[in-house]
């Protein structure tokens, strides 16, 4: 079985300390993956129903240290050389489609082989190509070129 970590880039597991510790402790202890979600904008008050927990309410305040995925990403490919690294939730319409492109290719330069990049799914392609992003082939973007 393969366990995957998705803890990194949000309240204390923001803090660089905390990612490069985490990073490098949960490859030296067999961990798969290592996930980072996104959410842009946080809100104290919500009036719609947050739907995956009972209360309905999202489970961190406004104000919670919620860094970007490829930052954190890049902090965790310095320190590791064989995890797998992903974005579990990338909010791809609410970024350029290029500049996007541009981080997640200078991201994976980090790394000794081009083999850890997850893909969080196809569909994350597909919302680029709608957006009008065509790749060359070589890189497209949170397309996966994992082995």
């Amino acid at each position: 079985m393969k366990i995957g970590l998705f803890a990194l880039g949000i309240g204390n597991g923001a803090r660089p300390g905390a990612i490069l510790k985490t990073a490098a402790e949960a490859e030296r202890r067999g961990v798969s993956t290592l996930w980072v979600g996104e959410h842009v904008v946080l809100f104290d008050r919500q009036d719609s129903k947050y739907p995956y927990a009972e209360s309905g309410e999202f489970p961190l305040p406004g104000g919670a240290d919620w860094l970007d995925p490829f930052i954190t990403l890049t902090f965790a490919a310095a320190v590791t050389k064989t995890i797998r690294l992903a974005t579990g939730i990338c909010l791809v319409p609410e970024h350029n489609p290029v500049v996007l492109a541009k981080q997640s290719r200078a991201w994976t330069g980090c790394r000794t082989d081009g083999s850890r990049w997850v893909s969080e799914s196809d569909g994350r392609r597909k919302s680029l190509r709608r957006s009008g992003f065509r790749s060359s082939g070589a890189h497209s973007g949170l397309a996966s070129i994992s082995k």
